[in-house]
């Protein structure tokens, strides 16, 4: 009887510490969850502000020589975008927010046009300043994943120029990097 007590009372221990379990990542998940969409909301509205979409015009009609002469307010706005870029690259990389949720609605198909016409920009500040857009560099990269798997193309339309960017970004002289090819290159 002595035996079958114990017996008993470890197996509603064993019980009550798997249910206290289930219900820890239960709860995990749903502040995990409540913690993206905070943190995509506050992305989001940032990124949809009239200030943001005048950068992103104002980069869409850049011709390519024009990089080298860009005044200082111009790169200053363009920095902006590119540190938020690389923000939201940061943040999907290290998981604080959910990947697809930030390529499917936060910026993946613009981070893709931007990056196809930052292009020249990008490396020249690179290989001024060094260390510069690499999380963005990552996101695009990963964009540029997610979409090609998908089959989904995106279309950069400016003007007369028409580019599917999902196969054009796939050659190598334009390709965006993964951080860990970015790491093991040392730039």
């Amino acid at each position: 009887m002595d035996s079958t007590f114990w017996q008993a009372a470890t197996a509603i221990a064993v019980i009550v510490l798997t249910a206290g379990f289930i219900i820890g990542i239960v709860k995990y998940l749903q502040f995990r969850r409540r913690d993206d969409a905070k943190l995509a909301i506050d992305l989001f509205r940032d990124f949809r502000s009239d200030e943001f979409k005048a950068v992103i015009r104002s980069i869409y009609s850049v011709r390519p020589e024009q990089w080298a002469t860009l005044a200082d307010y111009q790169r200053v706005r363009i920095d902006h975008l590119v540190d938020w870029l690389n923000l939201l690259g940061a943040v999907t990389r290290n998981k604080e927010i959910n990947e697809n949720l930030a390529i499917e609605t936060l910026g993946g198909p613009t981070a893709l046009r931007c990056w196809y016409r930052l292009l020249p920009y990008l490396r020249q500040e690179t290989e001024r300043r060094g260390f510069y857009c690499d999380s963005f560099e990552d996101f695009t990269r990963r964009s540029l994943t997610h979409f090609k798997v998908r089959g989904v193309p995106i279309w950069f339309n400016w003007g007369s120029e028409r580019v599917e960017l999902v196969e054009l970004l796939q050659k190598p002289e334009l390709k965006p990097r993964y951080m860990e090819e970015i790491r093991a290159a040392g730039r």
